[in-house]
């Protein structure tokens, strides 16, 4: 399944926005407060949503809604700020969207000095986004 742009965008949005909620100025993890800073700042919105369809692009194209940094990374613009990458992800695992599957996949991602890591194979869980925001009429049940 590909979706255009267009079709992303919204959901994107949504996604932010749920990331976001779930911040809260009690954030005891200094890496979870910074995160939670980096995307509440409206200058770097733009920036997290370009992330935010990368990702949600590459999962929804995955017939188990599976992502890895391995496929999204490459979808990326080079005018993305790359601090930001992480902290998009971090934020979106705290809000539930990203569910880490216990699996991983040796990182591709030699300019960041990553190259042979292990990095975490995600599944998206759409579950988590307000009925409003899936398109749906009422809202999923557990």
């Amino acid at each position: 399944m590909t979706a255009a742009f267009a079709d992303l965008a919204p959901l994107a949005e949504a996604m932010a926005a749920q990331a976001r909620a779930t911040s809260t100025p009690g954030d005891r993890e200094t890496a979870a407060a910074i995160a939670a800073l980096l995307t509440i700042e409206p200058r770097n919105t733009e920036h997290v949503l370009e992330i935010i369809t990368a990702i949600v692009g590459d999962a929804l194209a995955d017939p188990f809604r599976e992502t890895t940094a391995n496929r999204w990374r490459p979808l990326l613009p080079g005018w993305v700020r790359r601090p930001l990458i992480g902290a998009t992800v971090n934020r979106l695992r705290a809000a539930g969207l990203l569910v880490t599957t216990g699996r991983y996949a040796r990182c591709t991602d030699t300019a960041g000095r990553n190259g042979g890591k292990l990095q975490p194979i995600y599944a998206l869980d759409l579950e988590a986004l307000p009925a409003g925001a899936r398109g749906d009429a009422e809202p999923a049940t557990r």
